[in-house]
């Protein structure tokens, strides 16, 4: 028989997506994916994370003997259950993508309310931040394919 603490942390297991950790970009990016995928609606939450906000659209109206054939937006009450789904599932998915995130990067990204805005904003975030010992390299890397004066330091160099 198990105890109410294991019951809690299994029944809690699947109710926090994926936190992003410093320098686990691609880790994170992989099972933030598996993790909305094995949601309700799953494939919808993907589409909005990857493809961005469901689209509505147009309509043609026909013409009538009173009114001329025009076109007009469709607005939410012209869509059939399956697209107010997809379109539910874009605030689902923002709201998702942001619970991933740590504080730090929250604080970049959490004005924008597209979960592919965010998603692509956390991408080029953590896809350019290099590790202090990661940039010394390059530094060092750099410096010695360029010439120096006698005396002359690295950081010199670079200021």
């Amino acid at each position: 028989m198990s105890t109410m603490a294991e019951n809690v942390i299994v029944a809690g297991a699947d109710n926090r997506p994926p936190m992003l950790g410093k320098g686990q970009y691609n880790s994170w990016q992989s099972r933030m994916l598996l993790y909305i995928r094995g949601k309700e609606n799953g494939k919808e939450l993907y589409d909005s994370v990857i493809n961005g906000l469901f689209q509505f659209g147009t309509v043609d109206v026909p013409a009538t003997p009173t009114t001329p054939a025009f076109t007009r937006d469709i607005i939410y009450e012209d869509l059939i259950e399956k697209e107010k789904i997809r379109e539910a599932c874009d605030i689902r998915a923002t709201n998702i993508v942001l619970q991933g995130l740590p504080p730090d990067v929250y604080t970049l990204v959490n004005h924008h309310i597209v979960a592919k805005e965010i998603w692509d904003r956390v991408k080029l975030i953590e896809g350019t931040e290099l590790s202090l010992q990661e940039q010394e390299s390059k530094l060092y890397n750099e410096f010695n394919r360029c010439t120096s004066e006698k005396g002359e330091i690295i950081y010199s160099y670079y200021l």
